[in-house]
């Protein structure tokens, strides 16, 4: 197997466990949780309170456990989605421990996040940050 195949195959398992880990804690906490399929465009998971009065579209972003864990990769059209119902669940896998989540509102990440200018070209990232290290993106006001 080449070794750009391990790469996203990696990537791809990483991805993955971060959907299903964020799933399962949404699950957990009361959600009604869709998971998409892969192909669907930014949205990893759709989310409902039991009442079905509020739905989440939520797209997830996982680190592997020995991985950085201090931001994630995001796509330049971050900049772009925005609305009130779309959240970033950002994931910090961990070796055996339960995985930490960030939850973040997509106008925040849209504003917030950082871009990296380089020679191979332009990265973008959020920075963790410990004031979202928890479900507070997924109650409305």
């Amino acid at each position: 197997m080449g070794e750009h195949m391990v790469t996203d195959r990696k990537r791809f398992i990483t991805g993955m466990t971060g959907v299903y880990a964020a799933a399962a804690e949404l699950s957990a906490k009361g959600f009604i949780v869709t998971i998409t399929a892969r192909n669907a465009p930014g949205v990893d998971i759709m989310a409902s309170t039991p009442d079905l009065k509020e739905t989440f579209n939520i797209q997830v972003k996982a680190n592997k456990p020995k991985g950085t864990q201090s931001f994630w990769l995001l796509n330049k059209d971050a900049q772009q989605i925005v609305s009130s119902n779309f959240v970033y669940v950002f994931v910090n896998l961990k070796e055996e421990q339960k995985p930490d989540f960030y939850t973040v509102g997509s106008a925040v990440v849209a504003r917030d996040m950082n871009v990296s200018h380089s020679k191979s070209g332009h990265w973008y990232f959020f920075r963790r940050d410990a004031k979202y290290k928890n479900w507070d993106a997924l109650r409305k006001t």
